[in-house]
């Protein structure tokens, strides 16, 4: 049962943001009225000490998210959600500051290009150089773990394809929120749920969905890492929202990835929409972050012998 923050906070993104974002018809008035989903505080809570230090990987620009807590060897490598077109680095560098927090890793977070201005394959080539930049900088694999949402759990998948096919090692684990994975949007979710959502409508994602594509094939395996051949990948958590049009995406990969496999641990949320940990006020929030920090340390920490 949805908790009762929960409940109001879905009529507030009903209200605030599926409308506006429903009334805009380019990405760049889409980017205008998102800014005002960074004005929520009250729901964000941000970790306190939380600071943002730049960096540059493989030529790509990058933020580690720290909250001054003491941080072992680990590092969250993280990529962004915002249907590849938008960003809004308040609310997900507090997430990756908790997270990281919790988790006693540092977080890194990826400034990858976003469309129109460079769709696909500039998302997909930045966070595979970054990838490859920490591998050559001689990151421990076994400490690395690569974590997204929506958009950014696209490109995670894409990234550990990429990297699977170039031979390169693979992470400790990977952590997806509310992924976005199939471009042609054949899961049943996208429509039974279309006026339930309270994030998104169908135009608003097919939108950005165009913008990234600029006329690719939807099909593609890097453009729709649900298509893609998933053998030897790492183990991977999911985590979506039961009233959001994506669900289905992260149904449909947690069964390819055990036919595949590759451990998978999927939890769908009663009553939660697109990408609810960020909210951390949530009930439901804290515990998702909670279990994806303990997912991380268990992948992350060396374990005794025997």
């Amino acid at each position: 049962m949805p908790s009762w923050r929960s409940k109001a906070l879905n009529k507030l993104l009903f209200r605030v943001m599926r409308s506006r974002l429903a009334r805009c018809d380019d990405v760049y008035t889409l980017r205008t009225a998102l800014a005002e989903l960074e004005r929520l505080g009250n729901y964000i809570l941000p970790p306190s000490g939380l600071e943002t230090i730049p960096d540059q990987l493989g030529g790509v620009p990058c933020d580690w998210v720290t909250t001054g807590q003491p941080a072992g060897e680990a590092v969250i490598l993280y990529l962004h959600g915002g249907g590849f077109c938008l960003r809004t680095p308040y609310i997900h560098g507090a997430l990756l500051g908790r997270l990281g927090e919790l988790s006693h890793a540092r977080g890194l977070m990826v400034d990858y290009r976003l469309a129109p201005e460079y769709p696909y394959p500039g998302a997909v080539e930045d966070c595979l150089a970054v990838y490859k930049a920490l591998l050559d900088q001689g990151m421990v694999p076994g400490q690395l773990v690569l974590a997204g949402d929506s958009a950014g759990g696209n490109l995670v998948l894409t990234t550990l394809l990429q990297a699977r096919d170039q031979g390169l090692p693979m992470p400790a684990a990977c952590v997806l929120l509310s992924p976005a994975l199939d471009m042609a949007v054949n899961g049943d979710s996208a429509f039974l749920l279309r006026n339930d959502d309270p994030f998104f409508d169908l135009g608003t994602l097919l939108l950005m969905r165009n913008a990234y594509l600029n006329g690719h094939n939807p099909c593609d395996p890097l453009v729709s890492p649900l298509y893609a051949e998933l053998h030897q990948l790492p183990p991977t958590m999911l985590h979506v929202g039961a009233l959001e049009m994506l669900q289905d995406d992260s149904v449909r990969l947690a069964a390819r990835l055990r036919r595949a496999e590759v451990e998978v641990d999927l939890t769908v949320w009663p009553g939660q929409p697109h990408v609810f940990p960020l909210f951390y006020q949530l009930p439901e929030a804290r515990e998702a972050v909670d279990r994806m920090a303990q997912f991380i340390r268990h992948f992350t920490q060396p374990h005794p012998l025997g």
